[in-house]
């Protein structure tokens, strides 16, 4: 099953739908903050990273459905997806190394940053990772998938509970 893309048509579907949903909620939850994410590039970044990973789970999930498409050119495609992915997720993730911090409020805790870092791009390597393994029919195929489609659904939810939440603080 692991190289097979016509078996995976549920678990894809089931993400379309789980991402796209999210994906509203965090668009919901960014405009009740709004002002204030407005107001710092940082936050502007982090709801970004949050709209961006869950709308890679969403593409990912999308050219999985795809009917009858051969395993190496699904490989192809989501090698391609991992690869921008990882290249926007770095670009929106340029700030969180050198945050301000602002003396009257505490900043993000040490392991934040580590952690958006690891959901962000980790995320973009394990798309890769599927997208390889499927091609050469090795180490996994599609088994991958889950993996990303986790660390994606983490990685934006703790960005969204951020900009819910702890911007409040």
């Amino acid at each position: 099953m692991a190289y097979q893309p016509g078996e995976w048509e549920s678990f894809a579907l089931a993400h379309v739908g789980a991402s796209a949903a999210l994906l509203g909620l965090v668009f919901v939850g960014v405009s009740i903050n709004l002002r204030d994410i407005i107001g710092s590039g940082a936050l502007v970044h982090r709801a970004g990273e949050a709209v961006i990973l869950l709308g890679w789970v969403l593409a990912t999930a999308t050219v999985v459905l795809i009917p009858g498409q051969h395993r190496g050119v699904l490989g192809a495609e989501l090698i391609v997806l991992g690869l921008a992915l990882f290249v926007i997720v770095r670009f929106l993730q340029r700030d969180a190394v050198v945050q301000q911090v602002d003396p009257g409020r505490p900043g993000p805790p040490r392991g934040s940053i580590g952690l958006r870092r690891v959901l962000g791009l980790g995320t973009a390597v394990v798309i890769v990772i599927a997208g390889v393994s499927l091609a050469a029919e090795l180490g996994g195929g599609l088994y991958w998938l889950p993996v990303a489609v986790l660390a994606a659904y983490v990685g934006a939810l703790t960005n969204a509970w951020i900009l819910l939440i702890e911007i409040l603080r």
